[in-house]
C-alpha cells in the first residue's frame, strides 16, 4: 500500500517497484517540497482495475472467441436516458488496448431515413423540449430484443455528440422516439446520423464487448492465440486516483497510472506541482484535472487511449489579467477523445497564462487543443490525425469571444486533418469573433484548409507557411455581416455582449492592452477592424478568401502563393 501521509520539508518518498491496486483516492493536501518517485523509471504503476486470469473466463465459443465473465462488482445502475459520450461502464484492456462496446454498424453510422419530429429546442422557455421522433429501416432490422437500447449520435451537428435511449418503437409504423431531446434537436446538415451500441447481438467482431449492468455481465470477442497474454484488466472503479490539494513544490516522477475508469490526477488550489516521465494509460475519462493555483502542469509523459480530453488548464484571473502558468510539455498525446466524440480535446485552456508546448497530438475525432481566455502560449506542437471524424472543426480553435486577446498560437506543424461531410476542417479556426489573437510561424500541410478566421478584429496571421490544403488556404470573413450570425449582435443578451461586458476594459490592464475593446459599443460591431494578413506562403492550395471589409479596415500584404 502507498502511504503518502508526509509532512516534512524538503523528503523524498520513493516508492518501491509494482503495481499498486487501490480502492479510493490517494491524496495529497497541505504538503509542501515532497518529491514522489518510483526505484526504477516507470517501475510503479496505480491502477483500480482488476486483473481477470484468462482461466476465469467462460469460452462460450471457441471458434469465434467468445467469452463472458459476471461479477456483482460489475454490476452500476441503469444508464441515464442521455449522457455525452461515457456513463462509466466497466472497460476491458487486453495486451494493453481497450475493447470497443459493441455496436451496429461496426463502422460508420445510419442515417434516418425521414425525420417525423426533429425535436428541436423550442425559442419559448415555457415550450416543453420534445425528443426526436423518426424511421430507421435499417436499425429495426438489427434490433429485435426488449429496450433499452442506447443509440450514439451526431444528431443535427458533427461537433455535438450525445448517446440518447430509444423510448419506444412502434411495431406498426416503425416510428423511433427518443427518451431525451438533444439539444440542437434531429436534422440537418446532419442529417440525423447515429449508431446502436451495447447489445449481445452486436458483438460479432474482434475486441468488441457487451456489458450488462443488471448482472455485471460482460460478454466479448478476442483471439488469444497470437498473444502471451495471461489475464486481461477490467476498469470499473469511479474515483480520482490521486487527488493533490493546497500543496506546494510537489514532484511526481516516474510514477504511471493505467486502467481506470474516472480521472487519474486531480490537483487544486496548488503551486509548482509537476508531473513528470508518467504514463497515463487506459482511463475513462480525462487524465489530469489543474484548476486553480499557479506554475503546475505535466512534463515528458505519455497519455494514451483515454475516454475524455487529456489534460485541462483551469486557473488565473481574468479581471486583472494574471497569469496561472500552468502547462503541458513535451508530451506525446493520442487516442483521446474516445468516448466523447467532441469538445474533448488533448489540452483544454481556460483562465489566463497557460503553456502548451513542444507536444506530439494525434488520433481524435476533434479538437487537439482547445482554448478560451487570455493570454495562452500554444507553440512548437506537433498535430496530426485529428478532426478525424466532425466537421466544421480546428485542430486548434476557439470562439465567440472579443475579450480573447493576448493568445500566441506560434511555430506549430499541423497535417492530416480529417476530411469533413459538410464544413471544412481547419487546422487554426478562430470562430465567431474571436479576437486579438496572434497565428504566428505555424506550418501546415495535407489538410483540407488551413486558417479560419470567422470576423474578428485584431487577429494577426503572418509568416506561416500552407501547403497542399485544397479547400482552403486562409479566409477571413465578416460573418457579423451575415444573415446567420447577426442575431449574435443584434441581441445583446447572447454570448458575445455578456462576455464582453464582464471584463472592466475601461480599467487597467484591460484599457491599455485592449484599448479598441473600447470602442465596440460605439462602433458598427461587425467590422472586422484591425486585421493583419501578412507574409504568408500558399503552397500547392486554394487561394486565400479575405473579405473586403478586412482590406478595408486592416493590413492584407506580401500573400505570396506558389504552385509546386
Amino acid at each position: 500500500m502507498i502511504d503518502l501521509s508526509i509532512k516534512n520539508k524538503d523528503s523524498v518518498l520513493v516508492i518501491p517497484d509494482g503495481k499498486y491496486v487501490i480502492d479510493q483516492p490517494l491524496r495529497l493536501s497541505g504538503v509542501n517540497n515532497l518529491v514522489i518517485k518510483s526505484e526504477s523509471p516507470n517501475g510503479v504503476t496505480i491502477t483500480s482495475s482488476m486483473d481477470l486470469p484468462i482461466e476465469d473466463l467462460t469460452c462460450l465459443d471457441k471458434a469465434s472467441g467468445l467469452y463472458e465473465y459476471t461479477d456483482p462488482k460489475l454490476i452500476m445502475p441503469t444508464w441515464p436516458d442521455s449522457f455525452k459520450g461515457y456513463a462509466g461502464w466497466p472497460e476491458i484492456y487486453i495486451a494493453g488496448v481497450p475493447l470497443s462496446i459493441s455496436r451496429y454498424p461496426n463502422e460508420g453510422f445510419i442515417q434516418a431515413d425521414s425525420i417525423i419530429r426533429a425535436g428541436k429546442k423550442p425559442k419559448d422557455k415555457e415550450t416543453k423540449h420534445l425528443p426526436a421522433k423518426f424511421l430507421s429501416a435499417q436499425l429495426i432490422q438489427h434490433y429485435d430484443k426488449e429496450l433499452p437500447l442506447f443509440l450514439n449520435g451526431y444528431w443535427t451537428y458533427k461537433w455535438a455528440d450525445e448517446i440518447i435511449r430509444v423510448d419506444s418503437i412502434n411495431p406498426l409504423s416503425g416510428e423511433i422516439e427518443l427518451a431525451a431531446p438533444h439539444n440542437y434537436g434531429m436534422g440537418a446538415p446532419s442529417g440525423g446520423l447515429f449508431y446502436a451500441i451495447n447489445q449481445p447481438e452486436y458483438v460479432d467482431t474482434e475486441n468488441e464487448y457487451y456489458y450488462n449492468p443488471k448482472t455485471g455481465t460482460i460478454r466479448f470477442i478476442h483471439s488469444f492465440s497470437d498473444e502471451e497474454v495471461e489475464s486481461i484488466q477490467i476498469a470499473y472503479q469511479d474515483f480520482t486516483l490521486l487527488e493533490i490539494q493546497d500543496c506546494n513544490q510537489i514532484k511526481i516522477e516516474n510514477i504511471d497510472f493505467k486502467y481506470h475508469n474516472n480521472l487519474a490526477v486531480n490537483i487544486t488550489n496548488s503551486k509548482w506541482v509537476t508531473i513528470d516521465q508518467s504514463e497515463m494509460y487506459g482511463l475513462g475519462r480525462s487524465a489530469v484535472a489543474i484548476t486553480e493555483g499557479y506554475n503546475c502542469g505535466v512534463r515528458n509523459s505519455t497519455l494514451k487511449y483515454l475516454g475524455d480530453a487529456g489534460v485541462l488548464l483551469s486557473g488565473g484571473d481574468k479581471n486583472t489579467l494574471t497569469k496561472a502558468s500552468h502547462f503541458v510539455e513535451n508530451c506525446s498525446i493520442s487516442y483521446f477523445s474516445r468516448h466523447v466524440k467532441t469538445y474533448a480535446p488533448a489540452v483544454k485552456l481556460t483562465g489566463v497564462g497557460h503553456i502548451v508546448k513542444g507536444n506530439h497530438i494525434s488520433f481524435a475525432p476533434h479538437n487537439a487543443i482547445l482554448f478560451s481566455g487570455n493570454d495562452h502560449l500554444i507553440a512548437e506542437n506537433v498535430i496530426r490525425k485529428v478532426c478525424l471524424n466532425t466537421s466544421d472543426a480546428g485542430a486548434i480553435y476557439c470562439g465567440r469571444d472579443w475579450t480573447m486577446g493576448g493568445t500566441v498560437i506560434r511555430e506549430n506543424t499541423i497535417s492530416e486533418l480529417g476530411q469533413a461531410s459538410h464544413h471544412n476542417n481547419w487546422a487554426i479556426y478562430l470562430d465567431d469573433l474571436a479576437s486579438g489573437i496572434s497565428v504566428v510561424n505555424n506550418h501546415i500541410e495535407d489538410s483540407p484548409s488551413g486558417i479560419l478566421i470567422g470576423g474578428g478584429r485584431h487577429n494577426q496571421i503572418s509568416n506561416n507557411t500552407i501547403k497542399n490544403c485544397p479547400l482552403a488556404s486562409i479566409v477571413y470573413d465578416a460573418r457579423g455581416y451575415d444573415d446567420w450570425f447577426k442575431q449574435h449582435l443584434v441581441d445583446r443578451e447572447l454570448s458575445l455582449w455578456p462576455r464582453l461586458n464582464a471584463v472592466p476594459i475601461n480599467q487597467a490592464p484591460w484599457s491599455e492592452r485592449f484599448p479598441w475593446l473600447q470602442e465596440i459599443h460605439s462602433d458598427d460591431p461587425a467590422i472586422p477592424r484591425g486585421a493583419e494578413i501578412k507574409n504568408n506562403q500558399i503552397i500547392s492550395s486554394a487561394p486565400p478568401r479575405i473579405h473586403d471589409k478586412v482590406y478595408e479596415y486592416g493590413q492584407v500584404d506580401n500573400n505570396n502563393e506558389n504552385t509546386l
